[in-house]
């Protein structure tokens, strides 16, 4: 039998095709335009939910004093940690909020996010994640957006990739990117599966409209499930990827809390991606995994046509793995290159978590354990456009 054969070769060109459309254009928010006569941008609160993150505050608070368009007020929720999370917003002169008791049904982050989003001042409430750091001129990049264009804006924060383990994440920041459908080819033809949990900005107006985190105060995919109830209400939602205004460091604390953070969440995402969307996914997924596999056979037959097959595929599928993880990260060279093993750490991941999400209906995140993940959804997919 013949080491390649026609089919293989015309399957890796096919699945190669739907990485290119998964990720066909990755909007970024727009600077302010410079010039006298220009209206001044409006107060905002930033509220951020925090547990135990002693560690990762610091580069966040340091980013927000250095704003050319600072805050009016940091909000930092305590939501119980046991750490110096509470001493070192206060001694960064935040205002801190004690979250208290968390009522029953509700979850953790969902409750600090009600409770920050109930003591800001201001009529611009903007979310973020404790990990999450922003560019000196990225508030100001996020209000612009979100002034001109109305409605909520959420961002996808860019990942600033501090190790090798930090690595590991590039294929699910991929699959998280093209999930949410505002990056695909399809553009504004399809309505946006929800929020980026890292980065949201609405005002307080839009938020009470919808009864804000408390009508997803039991989701685990909280991000999700609110960008919904937004769309059903007839809020726009936009989406961004954060080059140039915001970033963050995932999972710094080492592969156990990547594995534990990626399982608490990837299997129930994938239910709020489209059909359409996650197909395509799925395809290239597993032209990545083809041209590993074929690539290994075809290289120890041999047979020079076949390695040189294997060799040339090979290098086309990284080509597009670092154009793609470049769009969304600072990956190197060696992550693209490396795509296989990326890969298998994705699919054991993965299974990871549909293992936890529908079998054992469990999983666990900063010391808590959350039962029953997979919640029914009631908001249904809007048939708004995707606006610009």
């Amino acid at each position: 039998m013949a080491p390649v054969s026609a089919w293989q070769i015309i399957e890796l060109a096919v699945l190669i095709v739907p990485g290119f459309l998964i990720l066909w254009r990755v909007m970024l928010c727009r600077g302010r335009p410079q010039g006298p006569g220009l209206p001044a941008l409006p107060p905002y609160s930033v509220i951020i939910p925090a547990r135990n993150e002693e560690s990762r505050l610091p580069p966040l608070l340091a980013s927000l004093r250095a704003q050319t368009v600072p805050p009016a007020e940091i909000i930092v929720v305590d939501d119980g940690s046991t750490d110096g999370t509470a001493a070192l917003a206060l001694g960064a002169g935040c205002r801190v909020v004690a979250a208290g008791g968390k009522p029953q049904q509700w979850l953790g982050k969902t409750w600090a996010c009600w409770v920050g989003a109930e003591r800001a001042a201001t009529k611009r409430l903007l979310f973020l994640d404790a990990d999450t750091r922003l560019e000196a001129a990225g508030c100001e990049r996020l209000l612009t957006e979100r002034e001109e264009r109305g409605g909520v804006l959420t961002v996808q924060p860019w990942h600033a990739v501090g190790s090798w383990v930090e690595s590991l994440s590039a294929f699910f920041n991929v699959v998280v990117m093209a999930a949410i459908n505002s990056f695909t080819v399809f553009g504004k033809r399809l309505a946006p599966a929800g929020c980026f949990g890292p980065c949201i900005l609405c005002t307080r107006e839009d938020y009470v409209r919808v009864d804000g985190h408390r009508s997803v105060k039991e989701s685990i995919l909280e991000d999700v499930d609110l960008g919904r109830r937004f769309l059903a209400a007839g809020v726009p939602v936009r989406c961004r990827g954060g080059k140039g205004t915001i970033s963050y460091r995932m999972y710094p604390g080492g592969i156990r809390d990547l594995v534990d953070g990626w399982s608490k969440n990837m299997a129930s995402g994938a239910q709020g991606a489209r059909p359409i969307v996650l197909c395509l996914v799925a395809l290239w997924i597993s032209g990545c995994a083809s041209a590993s596999f074929f690539g290994a056979r075809w290289l120890v037959s041999g047979n020079t046509a076949a390695a040189l097959t294997a060799m040339a595929f090979y290098v086309l599928y990284a080509g597009q793995a670092f154009w793609m993880f470049r769009r969304i990260g600072s990956f190197g060279l060696h992550s693209a290159f490396l795509f296989p093993i990326h890969l298998v750490f994705f699919a054991a991941v993965f299974v990871r978590s549909l293992v936890l999400t529908f079998l054992l209906r469990r999983v666990s995140w900063k010391g808590r354990r959350i039962d029953n993940p997979v919640r029914a959804r009631k908001t249904p997919y809007t048939r708004n456009v995707n606006p610009r």
